[in-house]
Order: structure tokens, then C-alpha cells, then sequence
């Protein structure tokens, strides 16, 4: 017997006690979590997409164990969502997240259940089916150009045209014309891998990339499957993107990176993409990582992460794509350093050990280059809208730092109004792009410059103008001076990050103007800084973060408190996610055409002693000097020359 989404079941039954007997253990007991399930008769008033992925759970552990209670409780499911007219709460009822998580589970469970299912369920459950699929399916036909039908980019139209896949498989084996539905989606997808980024990095930030981006997995393995094409071996993107992943650990590597919308630091871990990458590319790191989540973070994960349905019941996943023989490798191989250049992403960390420090600096075009640029060739040629870059933040330059399980920097959480100050970022005049508590900052300042010109993608986009890694030596520069308002005749808004494998990190931030202005550096914090004469105090569990800010004019500084409160999702408008920050902001104390800040970060008593003679910036840090010249302006951008003197040995470097 041949199963959708599964092929032959037999190999996996072999293996149920031996290789494959922990995933298996793993498997009975989410499906035991979801018999104590109490379903409601009505359809509530909030999302429903776990009784979709319950479903595919309790179907494949009564396939493999043959125990009755799996069946009745996968039945219980099947029946309460057949017995909702509608899927979905609120906000586009049928035709969005629940109606595909449910359409999924309920195609795959009628499909592996089929039987054991008497008539009546079985001509109940194939019309739903049917019904269902061709409501999506008319939808993306409707609105095909707008929304999530062409939000190539977007989680939304990866899971949405995934139920629909599933339901078309479904429907083809059943003898009924399911093949459109199939080659509906074969069409979308072969759109989206083609789009994007090759180094597998992810617009949204690790909580979207986690939940959407699963499905790109979910996906391509029913592709190939199904149909025997194997988008693995032909898209890049699937190859790299747990490098993207691993590099957005915090240093214990429970906790992620949390930049885009992240409704917490705890919702990033999904092992059933690391086994399938590993299955797939023979990638023990992924493998070495998915098994450590699955052995140490998975409880953990669970409880903490707001993300529903959460980590748990991807135990199918992870049952069905562990591959056994592929040997775990120590990530204490891999390089301590990876860049990521669709969205500009710098990743450092210090080690692989959980105690690890780790920083990471971002600066690209909104929804990162490749989408950039082809999103708006594509809008050019077909007039289909694609961007839907709301969980991408205004942070370009932003950073963040943490050490083990314990963040110096934050960012802002979940969060639908949007402020400048939100974000570890350089402000002109209290402003970063023209737009301003808004739900997808970016997007909306495209509309306001619409309105007063036609509009061009390359001027408005933040770049990294180099990355050079010699050593522990660290140099990354990026600009951004094109995000700002032309009213504000910005030429130069620039960052400049130096470190010596993070035992301290100096930024050189540059502001450059036809007209003067008032310019401002962000320091979010979990923790409210301490005021030590000139220098600020942060704690931290392995030794004081101190903090200075120099600058060629005169400076202010300030420390006020946010909180960030936004609603998740649309379908339980009462549920909010709350971050608070703890903004220290240095301003210019007048107005400049230019000005340099210079910001070290060392440890402890390490204070970085600082002084300028003429043009030349004299920093010493840690037992380390550094001197930092800025130069001659070169296509538009100040040069940086950084001069390390180390053991007697100078060594220097341009930017």
C-alpha cells in the first residue's frame, strides 16, 4: 500500500524498534497528548490549525501501531472539522491558515485511514475535501495578483498552497479531478524556490522562517513523493537555510536571534527540518542539532514558545524524515563566522559551547536583495503585488548581543505599529524611514514616495559595503542613508563593526548631510544601564558590559522605558505579545551636516580609554589599540582606515 505524503509504509513499520524507535516513542506520545484533546462542537473563536496537524499525528501512529484508541481519537478530530461549516475565525474564514493546516491533516488521514473508514465517513470526508480545496482554489484564482495568492515570499501562500496540494493527491487517487489543484500549486511553487535567496536566509526573522518555512520542507517532500521531483537536489535554498537557522542561535542554542516579528525567543526550533536536512544532504550538523533539540530543548521549547501549534506535533515530521544513517558531526567544526549576503546578515559567535557570546549585524533592501529586486521586475512585468513585508522590522544596522542564554541587546518582540526607536538603529531628526507606526514600515514608505514621484527600487535600499574576516578580526560596514526621507538630504548614514573574536566591539557610526540635523544612536536593552561616570553598566551573569559613546560634536544622552504590545494573529484578537525595552539613546546636542559616533563595548573593568588627535580616533581596548581614521569620500561613502596593533605588530585595514 502506497500512502500520500508517505509512499511505502512498510520500511518505516520494520524500523518502529530499532533505529526509528525513539522517533516512534516521540510520535505515540504526541498522540497521546492529543486524545486528551476536548474538541469544541462549535468552531471557536481562535485558530484551529492544530487539529489539522492532530490529525496527521493520530493517523500515523494507528498506522504504525495498529491500536484502536489512535483511530477513534484521529475519527473524533476528522469528525469535528467536518461538522464546521467554515475553517478559520475572523480574518479570510476558509480560505487562510486553519482552513489549510485542517484541509492537510484531514486529506492526509482519510488518505492513511481510508481503510478502516466506513462509507459514510468516507463519502462525508472526500466531499469536505473537495469542498474545501475548491473554495482555496477559487480564491487564489480571484485574487490572483494581490494578497497571499502571489505573497511568494510569504508563509500564508506556502501553507495555503500546501493544503491544497495535499487535498489534490488526495482527490486524484480517488479517481476526481484533483490534478488541477495539483498543478495549481506545482505552478506557485515552482515561482517561489525559484525566488528565493540562495543563501537561505530568511526576511521574516527565525519564529516565521520556523513556522512558514517548515512548509517549503513539507512541500518539496510531498513533491517528490508524489510526483518523484526532488526540489532538494535543485534549490539552494533548502540546501543552506539551516546554516541560516544554527547562526541565529543565542550561544546556549535554546534561544534565537530575535529579529522580524518573534513573539519570543523560545519559538525557533522545529528538529523535523533539521532530520530532513540531514536526511537529504547528508548534513550531520543538522542532524547533531535536531537531535539535540528532540533530547534537551524539546519540553522547554514547547512551554515557552507562543507560536502554535508549536514544536510537538511535528513528531509525524520528525518520524518521517529521520534518517538513521547519517552520523551526527560536532558543530564545534564550523566556523565561528557566516555571512549571509541577500540580507546582509553578519552571524559571530565566540564558540559552539552554551556559554558562548555571539553578536549579529543585518543591513539589505527590504525583504532582502533578491526579493527586492525581483519582486519589483515581477510587479513591472505582470502587475502582480508580491511584497508582504510586514515581519520584516525597520532595523537595518540594528544588532544583537547575548551571551549563553542571556541577551545585553533586544529587540522589539511582535509588533504591528512599528516605531523608529524600536530598533538598535541610527536615527536623523528622531526618523528612520518616511513611514511611522504602521504595520510594514517598509512598504508604507514606498507609498508615501509614490505619491510625490515615480518610484525607484535602488533608491531605497541599505547595503553592505564590506565584510572582511582576517583572523579573530572582524570588519562589516553598512549604509543606509537611502531608507531615510530625501526631504532630510541624507548622503551617508554608515555603521561600522570591529572586533577581535567579540572580546570587545567598537561600532564607528557616520552621518553625513547637505543640511544640518539631529542625529541619534540606540542602545535597546533588556536591562536598564547604570551610569558610571562617562561609561554606562549593563549586567551581565559572565562580567559587566561597559558601555561608551564618544563623538567629534557634542552629545546627550537619554534612558526611557518601551513597551511593545500587539495582538498575534487576527484569529484571537485578545492574545497580545509583550516586550519591554529599555532604550539608552545618544543625540547630538545641536544640529550637524556630519557627525561621528564612536561606541565601545568591553568587559568589566576593561574601559576603553579613547582620545582624538586631529582626524585620527586612538581606542584602547581590552590590551589591544586601534586607531580609526576616517578618509577621503569614495562613491559616495566615508572611508574607514582601522590600524590593530597586536604584540608589537600593526596591521590595517579600509573600509
Amino acid at each position: 500500500m502506497s500512502y500520500v505524503f508517505i509512499g511505502d509504509l512498510h520500511p518505516y513499520q520494520e524500523d518502529i524498534n530499532g533505529k526509528h524507535k525513539a522517533q516512534y516513542q516521540r510520535l505515540l506520545t504526541e498522540a497521546d497528548r492529543c486524545s486528551q484533546f476536548t474538541l469544541p462542537k462549535v468552531h471557536p473563536s481562535e485558530s484551529t490549525t492544530y487539529m489539522g496537524i492532530a490529525i496527521v499525528n493520530l493517523a500515523l501512529a494507528y498506522r504504525l501501531s495498529g491500536e484502536k484508541k489512535y483511530l477513534d481519537h484521529a475519527l473524533r478530530f476528522m469528525r469535528t472539522v467536518l461538522s464546521y461549516e467554515k475553517w478559520g475565525n475572523a480574518h479570510l474564514v476558509n480560505v487562510d491558515l486553519s482552513a489549510s493546516w485542517i484541509l492537510f491533516g484531514l486529506s492526509l488521514g482519510y488518505d492513511w485511514l481510508r481503510e478502516d473508514l466506513d462509507a459514510g465517513d468516507r463519502r462525508r470526508m472526500i466531499t469536505k475535501i473537495h469542498h474545501h480545496a475548491d473554495i482555496i482554489f477559487q480564491y487564489r484564482r480571484s485574487t490572483y495578483g494581490e494578497g497571499w495568492a502571489t505573497n511568494f515570499y510569504q508563509n500564508h501562500n506556502w501553507i495555503n498552497m500546501t493544503g491544497l496540494a495535499a487535498a489534490g493527491y488526495v482527490l486524484e487517487k480517488e479517481g476526481m479531478d484533483g490534478k488541477k489543484y495539483t498543478q495549481e500549486a506545482r505552478k506557485n511553487f515552482d515561482r517561489v524556490y525559484s525566488l528565493l535567496p540562495e543563501d537561505g536566509s530568511n526576511y521574516e526573522g527565525v519564529v516565521y522562517w520556523r513556522y512558514g518555512g517548515m512548509w517549503l520542507f513539507v512541500y518539496a517532500h510531498l513533491l517528490k513523493t508524489q510526483e518523484g521531483i526532488n526540489l532538494f537536489a535543485s534549490c539552494p535554498y533548502l540546501k543552506n537555510t539551516f546554516y541560516y537557522r544554527l547562526y541565529q542561535s543565542a550561544g546556549d542554542l535554546r534561544q534565537q536571534l530575535n529579529f522580524g516579528d518573534c513573539h519570543d525567543r523560545h519559538s525557533g526550533h522545529t528538529a523535523c527540518v533539521y532530520y530532513k536536512t540531514a536526511a537529504e544532504y547528508n548534513d550531520g550538523y543538522a542532524q547533531n542539532l535536531g537531535n539535540l533539540v528532540v533530547r534537551e530543548f524539546l519540553t522547554e521549547e514547547a512551554a515557552e514558545s507562543k507560536v502554535k501549534p508549536g514544536i510537538l506535533p511535528e513528531a509525524a515530521f520528525e518520524f518521517l524524515w529521520y534518517d538513521p544513517a547519517v552520523q551526527e558531526k560536532p558543530l564545534e567544526e564550523l566556523p565561528l563566522r557566516r555571512f549571509f549576503p541577500d540580507l546582509g546578515l553578519l552571524a559571530l559567535r565566540s564558540g559552539w559551547d552554551q556559554n558562548a557570546k555571539v553578536l549579529t549585524i543585518k543591513c539589505s533592501a527590504p525583504g532582502g536583495n533578491k526579493q527586492w529586486r525581483c519582486g519589483w521586475q515581477i510587479q513591472r512585468e505582470e502587475q502582480i503585488n508580491l511584497f508582504s513585508l510586514s515581519h520584516h522590522h525597520p532595523d537595518n544596522l540594528s544588532y544583537i548581543y547575548a551571551e549563553g542564554g542571556d541577551f545585553l541587546t533586544c529587540e522589539d518582540g511582535y509588533n504591528r505599529n512599528l516605531m523608529p526607536d524600536n530598533h538598535n538603529v541610527l536615527l536623523v531628526d528622531g526618523q528612520y524611514c518616511d513611514a511611522v507606526n504602521v504595520n510594514d514600515a517598509y512598504m508604507a514608505s514606498v507609498r508615501i514616495r509614490e505619491k510625490k514621484e515615480p518610484f525607484q527600487p535602488s533608491d531605497f535600499t541599505g547595503i553592505v559595503t564590506g565584510c572582511i574576516e582576517d583572523g579573530d578580526v572582524t570588519l562589516y560596514r553598512g549604509e543606509n542613508h537611502l531608507i531615510c526621507p530625501k526631504a532630510l538630504r541624507m548622503t551617508e548614514v554608515s555603521r561600522l563593526l570591529i572586533t577581535d573574536g567579540l572580546k570587545y566591539w567598537v561600532f564607528v557610526d557616520v552621518f553625513r548631510s547637505s543640511i544640518p540635523h539631529m542625529y541619534s544612536i540606540l542602545s535597546n536593552t533588556d536591562c536598564r544601564a547604570t551610569r558610571s561616570g562617562s561609561a554606562w553598566r549593563y549586567p551581565m551573569p559572565q562580567g559587566e558590559i561597559v558601555y561608551q559613546v564618544f563623538s567629534d560634536h557634542q552629545i546627550t544622552a537619554r534612558q526611557y522605558p518601551q513597551t511593545v504590545s500587539s495582538v498575534m494573529t487576527t484569529q484571537e484578537p485578545d492574545k497580545v505579545c509583550k516586550t519591554q525595552i529599555s532604550t539608552l539613546a545618544h543625540d547630538s546636542e545641536e544640529k550637524q551636516t556630519e557627525q561621528i559616533f564612536i561606541e565601545c563595548f568591553t568587559r568589566n573593568q576593561d574601559q576603553a580609554q579613547v582620545h582624538r588627535n586631529d582626524n585620527i580616533w586612538c581606542l584602547s581596548l581590552n590590551g589591544e589599540m586601534l586607531a580609526v581614521r576616517p578618509g577621503e569620500i569614495k562613491q559616495g561613502l566615508r572611508s574607514i582606515q582601522v590600524c590593530f596593533t597586536r604584540n608589537g605588530t600593526d596591521k590595517t585595514y579600509e573600509m
